[in-house]
């Protein structure tokens, strides 16, 4: 694991010191309180990388949280993503997307999801607002931490995702996603994911972001975990 977060990392770098204008580069790190399937308050750091483009835009990321109390490690949690969208700025932009999870105090020895859908561009009005809704096709492959559990290991799932950004004022923006993923199999087998973060520009390059997350699966692996995980995380970001 750590490995991994240590590649995403020079990655991201290596790309940043070729960038030209098209590219931004973002780095944070803060901490994290939880309830759920993990109960404590957990370091975080994160990066994202985006190229900004209107024919072709990209986007990787990774985000890292962990806690040890007594001595006990009690949280360890890393996500990536890699997104490539086609004609971002258009009234429909064509996506793919390859996203990781590992964390087994929620279940997740290895979850990899594949995605590709498209975005529908609802209302936008440049630097101020964008409204969209986006539905996808997802490929999730989970390596579940309790070797017996009563789930399937290959799911193919819908996704729908309506998204807000909002600008307010000139140093205040709110960005909400709410993602919902039923199995394409039986719909009972769903999945139901909001974020939404508050950035407060305090320089040029510093932004203070609060982000609340919410997750709910309706099928567990195991008796042993909670339906709902919710996090509220505060971090200071560099953007260069």
């Amino acid at each position: 694991m750590k490995k991994i977060y240590i590649l995403l990392l020079i990655t991201a770098l290596g790309l940043k010191a070729n960038a030209q204008k098209k590219w931004d580069f973002e780095l944070g790190a803060g901490f994290s309180q939880n309830s759920g399937n993990v109960e404590n308050m957990s370091a975080k750091n994160y990066a994202e990388l985006q190229r900004n483009d209107s024919v072709i835009s990209g986007e990787i990321n990774y985000k890292f949280v962990y806690q040890r109390e007594d001595e006990k490690e009690t949280n360890k949690g890393f996500n990536s993503g890699l997104k490539l969208d086609l004609y971002q700025y258009g009234r429909w932009s064509p996506f793919i997307a390859i996203e990781t999870l590992t964390n087994k105090y929620k279940g997740y020895d290895l979850k990899m999801s594949a995605l590709t859908g498209a975005k529908y561009r609802i209302f936008t009005k440049e630097s101020i607002c964008d409204y969209s809704l986006s539905i996808a096709l997802v490929y999730d492959n989970v390596d579940y931490t309790p070797e017996e559990n009563q789930l399937d290991r290959e799911v193919l799932r819908l996704s729908v995702r309506p998204k807000i950004k909002q600008k307010i004022g000139e140093n205040f923006s709110i960005v909400h996603n709410t993602f919902y993923q039923p199995s394409l199999k039986d719909f009972s087998d769903y999945i139901v994911t909001s974020i939404t973060k508050l950035s407060s520009k305090i320089s040029s390059r510093v932004f203070l972001d609060v982000n609340f997350n919410y997750e709910y699966r309706s099928k567990l692996p195991t008796e042993d975990y909670k339906h709902y995980d919710i996090s509220t995380d505060v971090s200071l970001k560099l953007k260069f």
